[in-house]
Order: structure tokens, then C-alpha cells, then sequence
């Protein structure tokens, strides 16, 4: 009885292990007990990196070959630089300041505004007369401009109590050598003359001629002092007078 239940216990234990052998699947054997190729599977195929918005893509990166043969070694990556990015167009030029201190890119306009003092001189009367000086100049190029001014003088009482008083207007010609800060010049200013009081016998007006020059300094963008020298010949009562002027002014650039 013994034997024979000991007979029945080894054939169970037989048929089981025969029905565990018949359920291991195929994929799993001896010689292939590996994961599946890395190759093989979806997250191969996701990008490492996303391209840019202009260039393309920085970087491309192969998948990772995972075998059998080669899980113990480290994973290859192979790495490449895109394409250059398309060349930005080129850029335009800043615009140029209004003003820049140099021999060009100036103001064409100049006002000046000053006191002037001059010694008159002639067969009727003479004195020293103190006055203001106003003129207008507008470059045509960096170095010709057209100018013209008024000189107004007036001085102490002679004559019964007669006040001396002169203007001398006139245009022309003005050269300039128009430099970052110091500006020299002359001009050659042609007009006429008025001269108060009147005297017996004679015109108040007659002819004026300025012919001189000087420099300017630039203060700031628009503002510059002036010194100015001038021999001014006029024709009054008959006869030439030869005088002198000094000027001073400030200049307005617009």
C-alpha cells in the first residue's frame, strides 16, 4: 500500500513539472534571455532635441543600439553641428546725428548778434561811437556763404546837442575754413551808409564798403562766440572816410 501511494505521489509531481515546461513562452530561451532591441522600440524615435525656429536643428543623435552582445558597454552617441543659420541681412546704417562736430555736416544758417565799437573820422566830425552789430550769413558749400549785417553807432552829443549817429549796412561774399571748434573767416560786405546829424550842403547817405574777418568758437552745437575785425571805408560830405570796427558777438546756428 505504501509502495503504491509513493508510486502516484512521483507520477503528479511528473505530469506537473511536464505541464510548467509546456507553458514558457518562446521568446524566452537559453541562448535569448535579453530585453528587446533598443532599436526595435517607439522611444527610439523620439528626438533628443527640438530643432530651433530658424536654423534647423543644433544637434542630431542617433539611437541608442542596445544588444545582446553589448549591454555591458556604454552607449554610443553621435553627435553633429547643424547647418549654419542664414545669414542676418545686414543691417542699415545708424542715422547721423543732426550735428557733428567736423569740417562738414554743419548748419548752414548763422545769426549773430554783438556789440561793436568804431572810430569815426572825417572832415565835418569825428567820434568814437559804441553800437550793435547784427548779421546773417547761409553757406552755400562748406566754405562760401552769403552774408549780410547792419552796424548801428552811436555817440556823445556834439553839433548843439546833436547826437552822432551811423549805420552802415551791407552783403556779400563769406569764406570760412569751418573746423570741429575754432572757425576763421572773411568776408567783403558791399552797401550804403546813413549819418545823422545832416550838415549843410550834404547827403546823410553815401557809399560803405567792410572788408575783414575773424573766428568764431564753438560753445555748443548751436551757440559760438565771434571776435571780428574790419576796415570799414565810407563816402560822406564828398570825401572818404577810413575807419576801423571790433566786433563781438554770439552766433545762433540753425
Amino acid at each position: 500500500m505504501n509502495r503504491l501511494l509513493l508510486s502516484l505521489l512521483l507520477g503528479c509531481a511528473g505530469a506537473c513539472a511536464a505541464q510548467g515546461q509546456d507553458n514558457i513562452p518562446a521568446t524566452y530561451t537559453a541562448s535569448s534571455n535579453a530585453a528587446a532591441n533598443f532599436s526595435a522600440t517607439s522611444a527610439a524615435r523620439v528626438p533628443l532635441v527640438q530643432p530651433l525656429a530658424q536654423g534647423g536643428p543644433l544637434f542630431t543623435a542617433n539611437a541608442l543600439d542596445l544588444t545582446a552582445s553589448s549591454v555591458a558597454a556604454p552607449a554610443t552617441v553621435t553627435t553633429a553641428l547643424a547647418l549654419p543659420m542664414a545669414a542676418a541681412a545686414e543691417a542699415s546704417p545708424a542715422p547721423r546725428p543732426k550735428f557733428i562736430f567736423s569740417d562738414r555736416d554743419d548748419f548752414r544758417w548763422q545769426l549773430g548778434l554783438g556789440v561793436s565799437f568804431e572810430r569815426f573820422r572825417s572832415s565835418i566830425y569825428s567820434a568814437s561811437a559804441v553800437g550793435t552789430t547784427t548779421s546773417l550769413a547761409y553757406f552755400l558749400s562748406d566754405f562760401l556763404g552769403i552774408e549780410g549785417n547792419v552796424n548801428t553807432f552811436f555817440a556823445p552829443t556834439i553839433l548843439e546837442n546833436e547826437h552822432i549817429k551811423l549805420v552802415n549796412y551791407g552783403a556779400g561774399p563769406k569764406f570760412a575754413w569751418r573746423r570741429p571748434r575754432w572757425e576763421p573767416w572773411f568776408h567783403g560786405l558791399f552797401g550804403g551808409t546813413h549819418a545823422f546829424p545832416q550838415t549843410a550842403g550834404h547827403s546823410q547817405n553815401g557809399f560803405a564798403v567792410q572788408l575783414g574777418g575773424g573766428a568764431d568758437y564753438r560753445l555748443l552745437p548751436r551757440l559760438s562766440a565771434r571776435a571780428e575785425v574790419d576796415y570799414v571805408g565810407t563816402k560822406l560830405f564828398g570825401t572818404w572816410q577810413n575807419n576801423g570796427q571790433g566786433t563781438l558777438s554770439l552766433v545762433f546756428h540753425f
